[in-house]
């Protein structure tokens, strides 16, 4: 990975670095090797499968819900079911009935273990199982994996961090995925409750080039199609989005009249809206205005992947680390 202008990657020495995120970069356009756009190839592989995009909807109860998961899996792309309130030992098997794949979530309660041993009980073992927390550089994460690989061969993905050292000892523990990216969702109140978070670009360059080896899973900031190349520039293998797949007819949530103009509400996982207990809040409800059918959005964000790709000089999604990058000056 080539970077025009000097950027501070170690975050971890307890000095003042700049750091940059998706708005604060532009990449730099390469020689077009392909006839056309449409020759681009934007599959990814991740884990035992293959996705037509290296992009995702979050694991939030506003974005997705069964049926959510069920359009992403028959167009063959990645999906991971919330954990709030799921029944995952229903979830899973309803999936496996119409011969898709299954991704669910889980925290490191104890409440988790015993809905994870009802899976084993049952001989039902998910394709992919994510530990979702808020800051997953901590012991308990590190238990609940143990755990959960002492248990199941599943494809885990552990998140969500921001630097090089929490990646490098998760990967240690036994990650085959990690989710990077800490307060910079739209509805994330993180930065503003706690004053802790990291730009998107600077903390991904940061755990992409440790020398950790697992895929880095970019969750957050994804406000513009481009912000999903500039996300695998910066070391990302796929992408995580929220706003970007919420308000669709086939996103979670009924549709709002409000003043005549139709909306679906979008709200963090840690709102007052996704908790039943008002502690510890760090995130928002905004409303997203309506956007009609989703299969509109997965042919545009193809479209402008292939472009993407284009301009990068290459022909597949790998391609894109090799771009350079400029930082904005004002």
């Amino acid at each position: 990975m080539s970077i025009e202008n000097d950027i501070e990657l170690d975050f971890d020495d307890g000095f003042m670095r700049t750091a940059y995120g998706y708005r604060d970069i532009q990449l730099i356009p390469q020689k077009c090797v392909v006839g056309t756009r449409t020759e681009c190839d934007t599959k990814i592989r991740l884990g035992k499968m293959t996705f037509d995009l290296p992009v995702y909807a979050s694991n939030m109860k506003s974005v997705v819900n069964e049926h959510t998961c069920k359009f992403f899996a028959k167009n063959n792309m990645f999906y991971t079911m919330h954990r709030f309130g799921v029944d995952s030992e229903i979830f899973c098997t309803s999936m496996l009935e119409e011969g898709y794949f299954s991704s669910i979530s889980v925290g490191i309660n104890e409440v988790d273990k015993e809905n994870l041993r009802i899976l084993s009980k049952r001989n039902i073992m998910p394709d992919y199982i994510t530990i979702d927390v808020a800051n997953a550089w901590s012991d308990r994460v590190r238990d609940m994996m143990s755990w959960i690989k002492d248990n199941f061969d599943s494809f885990l993905i552990v998140g969500n961090v921001a630097t090089s050292n929490a990646c490098l000892e998760i990967e240690s523990w036994g990650a085959d995925a990690i989710k990077v990216g800490i307060a910079n969702g739209k509805v994330c109140i993180t930065r503003n409750k706690t004053g802790f978070c990291l730009p998107m670009v600077s903390s991904l360059l940061a755990c992409s080039l440790s020398g950790v080896e697992v895929p880095l899973i970019a969750d957050g900031g994804i406000v513009e199609n481009g912000d999903i190349a500039k996300a695998i520039a910066s070391g990302g293998m796929m992408v995580m989005a929220g706003s970007l797949f919420a308000g669709y007819d086939q996103s979670a949530g009924e549709i709002i009249e409000i003043g005549g103009t139709m909306y679906k509400d979008y709200y963090g996982s840690a709102s007052m809206s996704n908790k039943t207990n008002p502690k510890n809040i760090e995130g928002k409800k905004i409303m997203i205005p309506y956007k009609g059918n989703m299969s509109v959005l997965l042919k545009e964000l193809k479209e402008d992947l292939q472009s993407s790709i284009s301009y990068s000089g290459g022909s597949k999604v790998k391609d894109l680390k090799s771009c350079n990058m400029i930082v904005n000056f004002s």
